[in-house]
């Protein structure tokens, strides 16, 4: 495996006949059949380090769910991503399960499940996830999510609603979890092990009868101190100024963020105030503690990507030198687009941005569309389109960038032609996306020009024809020469393995060679053993030299394919339905082709 084997699953494909071991590496994932015969080999976004096989579409047709380290979460069917999605840290572990849902872990501690595409829930430990994997722990005939911790902690939640209904902690930290049939009874039962080597099992329906040692003590003096906080709380004297107090909040774009802004009623102050948010923070959750009380506080959030996130607030409001705060809890939600804000009509656009975007025609009213950007946007005030003048059933919006001053412009017109004017295209395909979702739509078409990607994808196609011609000049003295009317990718690794042949071929010399030095060694022949070592000095050097390169080209290879994958990915999100998976197609033929027209074509027109 010339890209590494970092995650292996053995399972059966809805598109395949047979079982197959699946094998993520490093960027790429490699499908064999029962032979060790390669079948399947695609390029991914980073290194794999998850990989799960279930039926994501609920047609008992199974998937191909893959995690990645750059946090993305995709899934494939066949050579099509049907979808994806992006954590907060690295995929460390996926796991199918019933009615299309599926668990997931990540670096930072978090857990969750999706279903059919939608997030049920998740937690965050400050413990790291181990072992995640499906059981029926209470044997209600109802599967729930194991986890193993590295705390040593075991337990297991509702894969619907991720509340704990059994938990066990082990003397060190969980090394793994299994499902085993291990006294033999014709029943598997779920075995946990820990890193010092202890192993504990479970049978269904068993393990609710044995809690931990100490553990209802412990739950006991949980509630007795939140008892006596609250008594304490009930025997202090609140004042009245706490009764009917109101806090204003204010969600704003301005100053290259976007702005949580809070403020606290006549004669109070804001103390205080924690924000829990998905991806915004380094630990998802930030602590606001002004050295003195101030009546209002405002917060900087920052997403690194679009997509509407919850944001959880907690503010501890009082008068100044107060013991007892009120505590104040709200949820609000960042808007997709938050991170970019409304600004006039520049006097000089760049030409770049007039000549790269995107277009599409809309069978919607303006309003609607109008509905759309207000609740896409953060705004101080609804944006409202004309109903009289040169203007009418229009909308002409321009935006700017928080995160790196880049100018856009979205515009609408009476007969439903949407632009996005943007050198963007990762900004493009979401405005797409987003505004697909929200008007209902399974079918989208566009037509879009972005110069810088379009460059990038040529090159790239333009180098990986170069790693073909440097193939050949290895293999100009035999009789294996890559054709270019053959597949790309396949007489690329075709040729990859007749080199490794040869290197192997390589190698016996070498040990031949080796052979006779030390027969000479015992002859002591002299002149016979330098001949021999300048022999295996210029057959070990050529070796060496040759993998080098053979290793060099390849890495390159791989990351001139990612580009193109991402492009092509890139390009589909600018489509919707049959028309993002038309685009693919074509991009992918003429990639394989090694025609630059067709693929300039395909990513222009779909």
């Amino acid at each position: 495996m010339t890209d590494g084997a970092l995650y292996i699953t053995i399972g059966k494909l809805g598109w395949l006949t047979d079982q197959v071991a699946v094998v993520g590496g490093n960027s790429s994932i490699t499908v064999l059949d029962s032979k060790g015969t390669e079948i399947f080999w695609t390029v991914m976004g980073d290194i794999v380090t998850s990989i799960a096989i279930f039926d994501f579409e609920g047609d008992h047709e199974n998937e191909l769910l893959i995690g990645t380290k750059d946090f993305e979460i995709k899934l494939l069917k066949e050579d099509a991503i049907v979808w994806d999605t992006k954590e907060t840290a690295s995929v460390t572990a996926l796991a199918g399960l019933s009615n299309k849902q599926f668990a997931y872990a990540v670096g930072n501690g978090t857990i969750g499940v999706y279903e059919g595409g939608q997030r049920l829930w998740r937690v965050k430990s400050k413990h790291r996830a181990v072992s995640i994997r499906n059981f029926d722990i209470n044997g209600d005939g109802v599967l729930e999510l194991i986890t193993g911790w590295s705390s040593g902690k075991v337990d297991a939640r509702s894969c619907n609603t991720g509340d704990v209904i059994f938990k066990i902690q082990l003397s060190t930290g969980v090394a793994g979890i299994v499902e085993a049939d291990y006294r033999r009874q014709g029943r598997p039962d779920l075995v946990a092990v820990s890193v010092s080597g202890e192993v504990r099992g479970y049978a269904p329906g068993t393990a609710m009868d044995a809690p931990e040692p100490g553990e209802i003590m412990r739950e006991l003096m949980s509630k007795k101190q939140a008892l006596q906080m609250e008594l304490r709380q009930r025997a202090a004297s609140v004042p009245n100024m706490y009764h009917h107090t109101k806090l204003a909040v204010s969600l704003i774009s301005a100053r290259g963020a976007a702005r949580l802004g809070v403020a606290a009623g006549p004669g109070l102050l804001v103390h205080c105030a924690i924000v829990f948010a998905e991806g915004v923070f380094e630990g998802e959750t930030l602590v606001a503690h002004p050295n003195r009380p101030q009546g209002e506080l405002e917060i900087e959030l920052r997403p690194p990507k679009n997509g509407p996130i919850d944001i959880h607030v907690k503010i501890s409001v009082g008068p100044a030198g107060a013991d007892l705060l009120q505590v104040f809890e709200m949820t609000r939600q960042l808007p997709r687009f938050c991170m970019y804000e409304i600004i006039s009509h520049p006097e000089e656009a760049s030409r770049t941005v007039i000549d790269s975007g995107v277009t599409m025609e809309v069978a919607e009213r303006a309003q609607r569309i109008a509905l759309w950007l207000n609740q896409s946007l953060l705004l101080a005030e609804e944006f409202e389109v004309a109903e009289e003048g040169p203007n009418a059933a229009s909308i002409e919006l321009w935006l700017r960038g928080l995160r790196d001053n880049k100018v856009h412009c979205f515009t609408a017109s009476p007969s439903g032609k949407i632009t996005v004017q943007t050198e963007d295209s990762t900004f493009a395909g979401d405005i797409v996306q987003s505004l697909a979702m929200y008007l209902g739509l399974r079918e989208l078409n566009s037509e879009s020009k972005f110069p810088n990607d379009e460059s990038k994808m040529l090159e790239a196609l333009e180098r990986v024809k170069g790693y073909i011609s440097l193939f050949n000049v290895f293999l100009n003295n035999s009789c294996y020469t890559y054709r270019g009317h053959q597949k790309l990718i396949k007489g690329l690794k075709d040729v990859d393995a007749k080199l490794q042949a040869e290197a192997a071929s390589t190698a016996v010399l070498l040990k031949s060679v080796v052979i006779r030095l030390e027969d000479a060694r015992i002859l002591q022949n002299v002149e016979e053993m330098r001949k021999r070592l300048l022999q295996l000095k210029a057959i070990n050097s050529d070796l060496i030299r040759n993998h080098e390169i053979r290793m060099n080209s390849n890495r390159d290879l791989s990351i001139n394919l990612k580009e193109l994958n991402i492009g092509v990915q890139r390009v589909a999100k600018l489509r919707v339905g049959k028309a993002a998976t038309n685009a693919v197609s074509r991009c992918r033929t003429a990639i394989q082709d090694e025609n630059p027209k067709a693929l300039l074509a395909a990513m222009r027109n779909g």
